[in-house]
């Protein structure tokens, strides 16, 4: 499949995540409490893939191939990232606001990627950090910071801004380990498997060492517990494509599709108290330019002789 069009359906995916987000944060409403509601997301896409995996016998053959396959212990720790990306929202929203919390994440989200592939952690190799990968990094989290402005919860808290960045960065290895996985099981729904596993684990352990995991009054909508089905199609795609784009094009497009998600979300299904400014779709639009950015100036050094080409 070219190129653009694997960059379209990643923004896609993208927007998947934003229509999680969306849903995860009503029943978060609901239960008062985002922490718990993305624990019954991370374990819906887990009991979902497991189905998949064992209902299908080419899925099966994946994890034969990964349990014999050669792997380092850091692939199988992906579901981290997304773990510390969902327990940083969580704790960050209601200290610092939305705005700040949605910029540290991503500026963490683009040098983590930045470096990920420059240090050629990811199963697409080593690509060299050039001036337009950078340019559209940081045109990402200008957007983000243009889409998400307006927000007057936001206050200053040195340690928080670094926990929240470090949580972004940890998500771009995510990626490159959920790549590297998919590599080894040849198979990218078994590489989410073990993302969600992994990021299921660590917020349930999460839930449960806080105490407040008994007392919750769930509500009965069937809807509310369908975030996990949108991850999963996320996790599955990106691990699929993350060899052929990198992880800064892959992050930086799953950032895009978030933002337009959110401009149509906005639009036709608003959250309580928000309406479709026209800060959020400007930086939509920015979001999508950086991608086009960074993806033009992906180059990919090569193993030997220290030869490099430029792929677009």
């Amino acid at each position: 499949m070219p190129q653009p069009l694997l960059l379209l359906a990643v923004v896609a995916s993208g927007g998947l995540l934003g229509v999680q987000a969306r849903v995860n944060g009503e029943l978060g409403a609901r239960v008062h409490s985002a922490l718990d509601a993305a624990t019954i997301s991370f374990l819906g896409g887990t009991l979902i893939l497991i189905v998949i995996v064992a209902a299908v016998a080419r899925r099966r053959a994946g994890v034969t191939r990964l349990r014999h396959a050669s792997t380092r212990w850091w692939w199988w720790l992906g579901g981290l990232g997304g773990a510390a990306v969902v327990s940083g929202t969580a704790q960050g929203v209601p200290q610092i606001g939305v705005a700040l919390v949605s910029v540290c994440i991503v500026a963490g989200t683009a040098a983590g990627a930045l470096l990920v592939d420059n240090l050629g952690l990811g199963p697409g190799g080593r690509q060299a950090p050039t001036v337009w990968r950078v340019a559209g990094s940081l045109m990402a989290v200008a957007a983000v910071a243009l889409g998400a402005a307006g927000d007057d919860r936001s206050v200053v808290r040195p340690a928080l801004f670094a926990l929240l960045f470090g949580a972004g960065a940890a998500s771009a290895v995510q990626q490159a380990a959920n790549g590297r996985m998919r590599g080894a099981a040849m198979d990218a729904t078994v590489a989410a498997l073990v993302s969600f596993a992994g990021g299921t684990v660590v917020l349930a352990a999460t839930v449960v060492a806080s105490g407040q995991i008994f007392g919750r009054h769930w509500p009965h909508e069937w809807w509310l517990y369908l975030g996990g089905l949108a991850g999963t199609v996320y996790i599955v795609l990106a691990a699929a494509v993350v060899h052929r784009l990198g992880v800064l094009t892959v992050s930086l497009a799953t950032v895009a599709g978030q933002l337009v998600a959110a401009v149509c979300l906005d639009a036709f299904w608003p959250a309580p108290g928000t309406s479709l400014r026209a800060a959020t779709v400007l930086g939509a639009l920015l979001t999508v330019v950086a991608v086009g950015v960074a993806a033009a100036g992906r180059r990919k050094v090569g193993g030997s002789g220290g030869t490099a080409s430029v792929t677009s």
